[in-house]
């Protein structure tokens, strides 16, 4: 007996963590200054695949992390002259985030952890019901 509703629960909810992982990273980081001169904090994406499977076709096994792409190490020129870190025209290197984008992504990254929490424990509910069956007599 395979529980392959469980691993496929438990491969989504572990790439929903690290989603979220990275959004709250881009979060923190999407005031991050530098001078003009320097790089500055690249945002990150994850990039999700499914899961290889050596099943037909490999279809329905689950999630996975294929990667995590960044963002522009320039970032973008802001005017802020009064700042320490500011070049002689005024102008600093900010990281490239946009926080609307990001909110939006933490709660798709939410959402869909939640959603495999709750087909994670449906499945287990329902696995242990099958284990807890009276044998036939």
């Amino acid at each position: 007996m395979t529980f392959s509703a469980l691993s496929i629960s438990g491969s989504g909810m572990q790439t929903s963590q690290t989603w979220l992982n990275a959004l709250s990273g881009n979060i923190a980081n999407q005031n991050d200054t530098v001078a003009t001169n320097q790089p500055v904090y690249q945002a990150q994406y994850v990039v999700a695949a499914p899961a290889a499977s050596s099943g037909p076709g490999g279809v329905g096994q689950g999630v996975g992390v294929a990667g995590v792409a960044l963002g522009p190490a320039t970032g973008q020129l802001v005017y802020q002259p009064s700042n320490p870190l500011a070049n002689a025209q005024g102008y600093v290197r900010q990281a490239k985030v946009d926080l609307g984008e990001q909110m939006v992504q933490l709660v798709m990254a939410q959402n869909g952890f939640q959603a495999d929490a709750s087909a994670f424990a449906q499945a287990h509910a329902a696995y242990q019901s099958a284990l807890n069956l009276p044998s036939a007599a």
